[in-house]
């Protein structure tokens, strides 16, 4: 039994919680967070642009408003962050040093450097470090990316990713909007395509980027437009949180192919189509869900049996936080970044 304390009980720690109650192989035992009414034994439900809101029975669990006195206190195996990103790096860092191996929600960190020193701590604590880059896991993505690496689709030509919500304002104190606190859409919201392309085509050799700024104050990272160019095609990724409350929450994806289209949307019926060349449009065979599940029970795995996870490795994360920032020098020097 992997024994599990989680810091964060914002939408997504609420997400995690509820995933680890349902799980026969984990005991989440402690939860943390600096609200008060967060850790009550009946805590209200917070909602975000997907994935089902639900009241938490926190009965079972000791509660902490310190993390440090949550490590000082329980006996863990591992510790779950779903802090602000301005929090990741330290509190990644000292549940190492605890002993614990960790999870932590994208983005990494909020820079690179932030994502090297919990690399380095992980490797001096010889302790597993995980980032929850969900979109991998997501069921739809996974048969992408089968697709893509059986030959199904053929040589690829162009793709194209999707990522649209409305403004986020379920963040506590509106941490989401601070673009020092969470580095806006383009870290927080954008990454989630970042991060699976990365995984999908590798780091393209040039990025060009612009951006606009509707909602937040300060840099121009509510909505952006990328191009990541490759030896034999480009890629694009689009979106942000720009967009009104009445918009249903978008993701989705294109991936032409010589042989095949992949086309996905989480708005359409079926979600999921593959269209080829020759022969009649088909959606593969597939279980539908979300990547939250899949994600924490393939690291949940990888602690039980002591095993490093491929999947997402540290390196990885760190990648996309890399090609965010490159992003975000297009965006400014208004020019395309080659990527070294």
């Amino acid at each position: 039994m992997v024994r599990v304390g989680l810091v964060g009980l914002g939408f997504m720690g609420q997400q995690h919680f509820q995933i680890y109650k349902q799980m026969d192989n984990v005991e989440p035992v402690a939860v943390c967070d600096v609200i008060p009414e967060r850790i009550s034994e009946k805590a209200e439900s917070i909602g975000g642009n997907i994935g089902e809101a639900e009241e938490l029975d926190l009965s079972d669990q000791a509660r902490y408003l310190c993390f440090d006195e949550m490590l000082a206190n329980e006996s863990l195996d591992l510790v779950d962050i779903c802090t602000p990103t301005h929090l990741h790096a330290e509190m990644t860092v000292s549940a190492l040093e605890a002993g614990n191996h960790v999870v932590c929600e994208k983005p990494m960190a909020r820079t690179v450097t932030q994502c090297e020193t919990m690399i380095d701590a992980a490797e001096s604590a010889g302790k597993m470090l995980f980032i929850a880059q969900c979109i991998r896991f997501w069921p739809e993505y996974e048969v992408l990316q089968s697709l893509v690496e059986g030959g199904d689709l053929g040589d690829i030509r162009a793709a194209r990713f999707v990522r649209k919500s409305p403004t986020p304002g379920w963040s506590s104190s509106g941490w989401l909007m601070d673009t020092e606190l969470s580095g806006g859409a383009l870290l927080d919201l954008h990454i989630h395509d970042v991060d699976y392309i990365l995984s999908l085509f590798g780091m393209p050799n040039a990025v060009s980027s612009r951006a606009m700024n509707i909602v937040g104050e300060g840099e121009p990272v509510d909505h952006v437009e990328s191009v990541y160019y490759y030896n034999d095609f480009v890629c694009s990724a689009h979106g942000g949180w720009v967009y009104p409350d009445s918009y249903p929450f978008e993701m989705g994806f294109e991936v032409l192919g010589t042989r095949a289209l992949a086309v996905f949307s989480v708005n359409n019926d079926p979600m999921l189509q593959v269209f080829p060349f020759s022969g009649d449009p088909y959606t593969p065979d597939y279980e539908p869900g979300t990547g939250y599940e899949n994600e924490l029970a393939y690291f949940v795995e990888c602690v039980e049996e002591n095993r490093p996870p491929e999947r997402v490795t540290p390196k990885s994360a760190k990648d996309a936080v890399r090609l965010v920032m490159a992003e975000r020098d297009s965006i400014e020097r208004r020019d395309k970044v080659i990527m070294g």
